[in-house]
């Protein structure tokens, strides 16, 4: 985990009660549904969408992760679940291919490490020398001693495979090690494969979500679908991948929307008076109105952010607020519908003081745009739109045609493009489409294992720890647990598969059942291949005497 990473969870755990969500069980997955345009329907009920309301049920910091409690194997369930260690696996089974594996969990992240004031200004490179001697400054206020001990709660996890071809030939192998990431946090989860002590060049395949979703209300509102619920539990990804689907569908092509239409209404230098408070202009805003047959019509948007809906009466109310002098975006944003199916009709474009969607809402004139009407297909309006998204979430250096095909599965799986869109999404504002969302990836590599002989694979990481947020007061708190899976996912037949604990003198167990015993020097352990989840969970040690 980054530094950045970490001070970001440290965030989280000291936020008050009230800006965490309690946890509840996640909701089983939904399978991928690619659907035709033709075919759309918006099921939607007459409801009324604002800034404020939308983003007060729709946490930017995702659903509620899980439950604490004791799992069906005695494990806890934690609120916020990093996944297990998976096995690898092979793209096609080979049965000349024998395996042994061992796995050692390395809590060296664990052991504190100095960093001095003078260490923390100077990292920031980017600032004047000016910022950084305020930089140094702050920390000499916060640090008298002149600087503090800094730790992780991650883990070092190797993950080694001895193969041994059985067989009078050579055998080359297409291998999969799969891990547990969102596409935003792919550095920090991104594993390193190395044959024989050589690093492996890998292809990146990208799984669809791995969660579901719930309700705003949590276990009050079980129909809802409002929030993520990600997995909290080893068998959530059980679920997941047993049947071969997952993982089958990751190494397809993915969806393809070339032959979509959709005719697009581009607005351009929207212009209004200036805010003013004390005349009532709060919020100069846009109000763009039309008529549509819900049944045969689905709009997507980029830059709108306040909506109303009514089926009985064929209207729909897409607005957004105008850009102001100063405001980064100002004289530069564009605004799109996307119209899928049968053509909007009677659209009117009227401003409005405060943005509020109320039919008593103060008129502002002196408002409008320069509006363009045209046609195209979805992959190339959303190849134009996504990386403006893109660039708003600070991604610009990631991959593009992973970034696209993953939110692209997310819109056709769950957004109005899908047979049933869920509530998070079905204002068909494509800015609320996650991509960094947790999935399971795997890195794909190939590798010769000669005839009779033997490779050393290896698979390196820093994998996080599960945990309970420290604002909940649950008896998990400052627990922390890594758990692994034996063959979930995989077709390697591994003959023996050991693991050890490299403790650095950092913790206490709470809770397993690998069979450690710190204080009888048994570090080191063979698995029982039937056993199919094996957990460890941890406490910081505390000081003798």
């Amino acid at each position: 985990m980054s530094r950045a990473s970490e001070r970001l969870l440290e965030a989280m755990n000291h936020l008050p009660d009230a800006t965490l969500e309690e946890a509840v069980p996640g909701t089983v997955r939904k399978k991928p549904s690619w659907k035709k345009w033709a075919a759309l329907a918006a099921s939607l009920a007459v409801v009324v969408l604002g800034v404020g309301i939308f983003t007060g049920f729709i946490p930017l910091l995702g659903g509620r992760a899980g439950q604490n409690g004791s799992g069906s194997d005695g494990a806890s369930v934690f609120m916020s679940y990093a996944g297990p260690v998976f096995p690898l696996t092979l793209r096609e089974e080979n049965a000349a291919i024998a395996a042994q594996r061992n796995i050692t969990l390395d809590f060296e992240p664990w052991v504190p490490v100095w960093i001095s004031n003078q260490e923390e200004a100077d990292s920031r490179t980017w600032l004047t020398e000016t910022e950084r001697q305020d930089v140094l400054e702050f920390y000499n206020e916060h640090y008298p001693e002149g600087g503090r001990y800094e730790s992780s709660t991650d883990i070092l996890v190797t993950d080694s495979y001895t193969l041994t071809n059985t067989s009078a030939e050579d055998q080359t192998l297409t291998v999969l090690y799969p891990f547990v990431s969102g596409l935003d946090s792919l550095e920090e989860n991104r594993p390193t494969l190395t044959v024989d002590g050589t690093e492996l060049e890998t292809t990146l395949r990208v799984g669809t979500y791995a969660g579901g979703f719930e309700g705003v209300w949590g276990a009050d509102d079980p129909e809802g679908t409002a929030n993520l619920a990600y997995p909290h539990s080893w068998t959530d990804y059980q679920a997941l991948l047993s049947d071969g689907s997952y993982l089958e569908n990751a190494l397809g092509p993915g969806p393809d929307v070339t032959g979509v239409p959709v005719i697009v209404y581009k607005l351009t230098n929207p212009y209004s008076p200036e805010r003013d408070e004390e005349a009532g202009i709060t919020n100069p805003t846009l109000r763009v109105t039309f008529n549509l047959d819900y049944d045969k019509t689905t709009i997507l948007t980029y830059g709108f952010h306040g909506a109303s809906y009514d089926r009985e009466t064929g209207v729909m109310i897409q607005e957004f607020s105008i850009p102001q002098p100063g405001q980064y975006d100002y004289g530069s944003k564009e605004f799109y519908l996307l119209v899928l199916g049968e053509d909007v009709e009677n659209m009117t474009i009227q401003g409005y003081a405060n943005g509020s969607l109320e039919e008593d809402a103060l008129v502002l004139e002196g408002c409008g745009a320069t509006v363009e009407r045209y046609e195209s297909d979805l992959d190339t309006m959303l190849r134009q739109l996504l990386p403006l998204i893109w660039e708003e979430r600070g991604q610009e250096d990631a991959d593009f045609e992973l970034y696209y095909r993953a939110f692209l599965e997310q819109l056709l799986s769950y957004g109005v493009l899908s047979d049933d869109p869920v509530e998070r999404y079905d204002t068909g504002w494509l800015e609320n489409i996650e991509e960094g969302m947790v999935r399971v990836c795997w890195l794909e590599a190939q590798i010769t294992v000669p005839a009779g002989g033997t490779v050393s694979l290896t698979a390196s990481m820093t994998k996080a720890g599960s945990y309970d947020f420290n604002c909940t007061g649950t008896d998990n708190v400052g627990v922390c647990g890594y758990d692994l899976v034996t063959k979930l996912g995989s077709n390697l037949a591994c003959a023996t598969q050991t693991a050890t604990l490299e403790d650095r003198g950092q913790i206490e167990i709470v809770r397993q059942n690998f069979g450690f015993d710190l204080e009888q020097g048994i570090t080191t352990v063979t698995l029982d291949p039937a056993e199919e989840h094996y957990y460890l969970e941890v406490r910081a040690a505390r000081e003798k005497g």
